[in-house]
C-alpha cells in the first residue's frame, strides 16, 4: 500500500512493484539488500498448496530503482529454495557492512510433522546472496519454524538469533564473532506463531515475547502433561499421517474421537468396529503393533508468554495474562514510547468442527509492572474481529503514527493512538 500526499492509502500497482502471480507470499522485508541507501524488498514463499519443488514456492528479491519502484533482482542474486518455508530476518551477522538473510523452513505440504531446512543467505555487499555454510551455522535440526528475529542477546555487540515454531523449543543462537551455537531453552516446546524481542523489565537485556495456542482450548483443559504429536505412514498407504494425543496422569490419549481417527487411517474401522472397544483406551492400545518406528514431537508449554532475560545466559518463563491466552496469538505490538505497554492478538478459524474455532482473542492491551514483576490487563478492543496476522507501526502524513492490524481474508485496520 501507498500513502498518497493527503495521508490516504491505495494499493500499489504493477508500475511500482512487478510481482509474479503464481505465487504464496507468507512473509517479507524490507531492507538495504545492495547498499545504495535504498530499501529492497524480499518476499518469502510457502503454503501448503504446493509441494516440494514447484517453482510458486521461490523467494523474491525486489531491488528499489531509486525512484520507488521496485524490479526483480538479477537472476543469481539469490539462491533458488523450492521448499515450504514462513518467516524472514535480517541483520549484519558478521559485522561486514551490509545485511544478511535468514529464512525459516516449516514443514512439507504432504508430510507434517518433518521439517524443512532453513537457511541463513550471506550478502556479498552487492546484493548478492548464498547460503552460509555449517561451519558459521548449522541448521540441519532447527524444526517447524514459524517466526525468527534477530537481537543482540548477550550484548557483546554481535546479532544472536532467536527462533521458535510449531512442536519445537524456542531456540537462541548465540553469535561468536560469526559463527552461531545453539541453545534451545529448557522445556519451552510449545506450538509458538510468533517472537517479539522487548526489554520488559528494563534491565538492558532484551527478553523474549512469545505467542502461542493459549489455554482456552481442548488441548490445555484438564490435562497434566505434554501434547504429543506422532508422525508416521501409521496405514502404510504411502501418506504420512499425524496422530496427536494429550496426557492425564501419565497416560495418553487420542485427541481426535474414533470417527474422526478414521477418516485418515480407515484401518481402525476394521480393527475396531464399536466405539465401546476403544472408549477410555490409551494411543498405544488403539494403535497396538502399528504404534512403533514414528517420530514423536511434543509441546510442554500452551500458554503464550515472555522469556525473562537474567543476563548470564538464563531465561525465566511466565504466562502472559490470561485475557491473552483465549486463543491462538499471532501477532504483538508495542504502543507508543512507553515499553512496558503491548497488544496481541490472533485466532484461527482453520480447524474442524470436533476441534471448534478459536475466535475468542479481541485485540488486548497489557502492561508489565517492573515493581511487582507482574502482568495488568489494560483493555480489549472488541470492536475488532477476525484473525489477526501483524501488528506494525507506521508514520502516517504529518509525522502522526499509525498501527497497522493486518488480517486474514479481511481488511486492514487502522488505528490512530489517543493523546
Amino acid at each position: 500500500m501507498l500513502q498518497t500526499k493527503d495521508g490516504r492509502f491505495i494499493m500499489a500497482d504493477t508500475a511500482v512493484f512487478n510481482k509474479d502471480a503464481n505465487s504464496e507470499e507468507v512473509d517479507a522485508v524490507f531492507f538495504d539488500a545492495n547498499n545504495d541507501g535504498y530499501p529492497d524488498l524480499y518476499v518469502v514463499s510457502g503454503g501448503n498448496e504446493y509441494i516440494d519443488g514447484n517453482i510458486s514456492l521461490a523467494d523474491r528479491l525486489y531491488i528499489n530503482n531509486k525512484a520507488g519502484h521496485f524490479l526483480p533482482a538479477a537472476a543469481g542474486s539469490i539462491p533458488v529454495i523450492l521448499t515450504n518455508k514462513t518467516c524472514v530476518a535480517v541483520a549484519d551477522i558478521d559485522k561486514d557492512g551490509d545485511s544478511d538473510i535468514f529464512i525459516g523452513g516449516f514443514a512439507s505440504a504432504r508430510a507434517y510433522g518433518y521439517a524443512q531446512p532453513s537457511y541463513l543467505l550471506l550478502n556479498d555487499g552487492k546484493g548478492n546472496f548464498s547460503p552460509a555454510t555449517t561451519s558459521v551455522i548449522n541448521l540441519n535440526e532447527t524444526g517447524m519454524l514459524t517466526a525468527a528475529s534477530f537481537t543482540d542477546i548477550n550484548k557483546d555487540g554481535w546479532q544472536d538469533l532467536v527462533v521458535a515454531g510449531e512442536w519445537e523449543p524456542v531456540k537462541i543462537f548465540i553469535n561468536n564473532h560469526g559463527v552461531f551455537k545453539e541453545t534451545a531453552l529448557p522445556q519451552s516446546t510449545g506450538l509458538w506463531q510468533t517472537l517479539f524481542i522487548t526489554d520488559i523489565n528494563g534491565d538492558g537485556y532484551p527478553d523474549i515475547m512469545a505467542g502461542n495456542w493459549g489455554h482456552n482450548s481442548k488441548l490445555y483443559a484438564g490435562k497434566d502433561g505434554p501434547l504429543k504429536l506422532y508422525v508416521k505412514d501409521f496405514d502404510k498407504n504411502g501418506s504420512v499421517e499425524q496422530v496427536m494425543a494429550y496426557t492425564i496422569n501419565g497416560k495418553e490419549y487420542t485427541f481426535l474421537a474414533k470417527d474422526e481417527l478414521e477418516r485418515e487411517m480407515p484401518v481402525l474401522k476394521k480393527a475396531y468396529l464399536t466405539y465401546s472397544e476403544v472408549a477410555g483406551q490409551t494411543v498405544q492400545y488403539m494403535f497396538y503393533d502399528l504404534f512403533k518406528d514414528y517420530k514423536e514431537l511434543k509441546a510442554e508449554v500452551l500458554g503464550s508468554s515472555i522469556f525473562i532475560n537474567d543476563g548470564k545466559g538464563g531465561f525465566a518463563r511466565k504466562d502472559l495474562p490470561v485475557a491473552t491466552q483465549l486463543a491462538p496469538v499471532f501477532a504483538f505490538g508495542q504502543l507508543g514510547g512507553n515499553t512496558n505497554n503491548y497488544l496481541a492478538a490472533g485466532n484461527f478459524y482453520g480447524v474442524i468442527p470436533y476441534e471448534g474455532r478459536y475466535d475468542a482473542l479481541c485485540p488486548t492491551l497489557f502492561s508489565y509492572n517492573t515493581t511487582t514483576a507482574q502482568f495488568d490487563r489494560q483493555s480489549v478492543l472488541p470492536n475488532i474481529g477476525g484473525e489477526i496476522r501483524d501488528a506494525k507501526w507506521i508514520t502516517y502524513a504529518g509525522g502522526q503514527k499509525l498501527l497497522l492490524l493486518a488480517r486474514n481474508n479481511d481488511d486492514i485496520v487502522f488505528l490512530r493512538p489517543t493523546k
